[in-house]
């Protein structure tokens, strides 16, 4: 069984095998990096390149870039343990929670700011006069709508950062400043459900500080994609024809990308017709709630844009909230449809890489069909699955599914655990296929030359060696 303590030793040794160059090869390069900013924060030999993390100087091998990378092991079960207690329920499609309602800051000040109820930058201001955080690492913005991450000492600067942005940002290389610059103990942080892992592997296992740089309260945004700066700027003054230092703020409510301007022109644009410009990692991304925050927050399920959906995850996110709820600084509301939100968690969760003919084409190589091949090219996209989400996705009857399922299982492709699926490492998986195979073609090679092969070389001799000028019999290729 996993222990803390087995994590901790994986987090904290100084020998790893890995390196900055794994970090490369198996999230940047895979095209698979959230842009968070970790990796840079807590070494200082990583810089930036355009949209990546670049090596700047020699790799020292201490490993600290690879496992607080958002995209590398993170072992669920352990954290679920550390941050969610029997109080909380755990959904399927939207992870652990205690409460889903409806909220809307009190403040008219800040619900003129903040995105739709303004109950981020509420909760946020209250943790600061309370005492549980003295900083929040968060995102703001320029005139030209570039996003610049910010440590927030002050309700003034929280409320500088209030507004979605819609563009990736580095949020956490303000960790670092955080900690050495402002030397702040208690820190809170408003980013993205990607995001949220790197931010629970700092906030358990600290790399650069015992005494500073705590997180106290982590809150999450829903997400459905996200993009580059770049590509939120042409989605605004391409697509929509918006200059962008024109926007006063973006929204995405209804299957639409939403731009209002200063002069209080509204320009909507269908989100499917934007999907191309989404930044590459969202698109492995299966998690639309930030499942493992204290606080989710989000406008889907609301009857109205001016509340925000909230999801109470942990303990601290409840006495927060509820503490807000006490001191009249939110209300509350039970007019909330949590199946709108459920829906949007399950395309997210469902949304599969699709494999080009080429790939299930070589497949057949294992003499595995098409829909063996179409079922474990899934499972490589969804993580893992039961039987009813499979037929889903694949439309095919139940009974072929699970008959595939049942051959891939045999074949060690696949394992199954409580009625859910989950693919075995491909790597592992085909190196034994390719040595099955090497070892079939030499027994039946060795069989044929056994067998036939002197055979038919005889009949062609006898029938045909008057026609042969040189020797074309010496037996050494084989």
């Amino acid at each position: 069984m996993i222990t803390r303590e087995i994590i901790s030793n994986y987090f904290h040794c100084d020998i790893s095998e890995f390196g900055f160059q794994d970090l490369y090869d198996l999230v940047i390069s895979k095209k698979n990096c959230v842009l968070c900013g970790t990796c840079m924060s807590i070494c200082p030999r990583i810089g930036m390149n355009e949209n990546q993390p670049l090596l700047l100087d020699y790799d020292p091998g201490c490993s600290l870039c690879y496992k607080y990378c958002a995209k590398t092991y993170f072992p669920e079960k352990l954290f679920e343990k550390e941050i969610f207690t029997e109080k909380s329920y755990k959904d399927p499609l939207i992870g652990h929670f205690q409460k889903v309602i409806a909220a809307k800051s009190t403040n008219e000040s800040i619900l003129n700011l903040g995105q739709n109820g303004g109950v981020v930058s509420t909760l946020l201001i209250h943790a600061l006069d309370t005492g549980l955080i003295d900083g929040a690492l968060l995102t703001c913005k320029d005139e030209e709508w570039n996003p610049k991450p910010i440590v927030a000492r002050t309700s003034k600067e929280i409320l500088k950062a209030a507004g979605s942005i819609y563009a990736l940002a580095p949020t956490l290389l303000a960790y670092k400043e955080a900690i050495y610059k402002y030397k702040l103990k208690r820190l809170a942080f408003v980013g993205m459900p990607c995001q949220i892992q790197s931010v629970r592997k700092l906030q358990f296992f600290p790399p650069l500080s015992e005494e500073y740089g705590t997180f106290n309260l982590i809150i999450g945004l829903f997400c459905t994609s996200n993009y580059s700066y770049d590509s939120m700027k042409d989605i605004i003054q391409k697509e929509l024809s918006v200059p962008i230092n024109t926007v006063k703020r973006l929204d995405v409510s209804s299957g639409k990308f939403i731009v209002y301007t200063k002069d209080g022109i509204v320009k909507t644009i269908p989100m499917k017709e934007i999907k191309k410009y989404s930044w590459s990692s969202c698109q492995y991304c299966k998690d639309y709630t930030a499942e493992f925050s204290d606080i989710s927050i989000g406008s889907i399920g609301c009857q109205e844009n001016t509340w925000n959906s909230v999801i109470i995850r942990s303990d601290v996110g409840m006495n927060i909230f509820n503490e807000a709820l006490n001191s009249k600084k939110i209300v509350t509301n039970n007019k909330i449809d949590i199946s709108k939100i459920n829906n949007a968690a399950l395309r997210k969760k469902l949304k599969v890489i699709q494999i080009n003919e080429k790939v299930l084409s070589a497949l057949e190589l294992f003499d595995i069909d098409k829909l063996e091949a179409e079922i474990y090219a899934a499972l490589l996209s969804l993580e893992n699955a039961d039987l009813s989400t499979l037929t889903t996705i694949i439309k095919k009857e139940a009974r072929e599914i699970n008959r595939a399922l049942n051959i891939l299982k045999q074949r060690n492709w696949i394992s199954e655990k409580n009625n859910f699926y989950k693919p075995n490492n491909p790597v592992k998986v085909f190196k034994k296929e390719i040595h099955q195979l090497k070892e079939n073609f030499n027994k039946n090679l060795k069989r044929f030359k056994s067998e036939a092969f002197k055979e038919l070389e005889t009949i062609y001799i006898q029938n045909n060696l008057k026609y042969i000028k040189e020797n074309e019999f010496i037996d050494d290729y084989f």
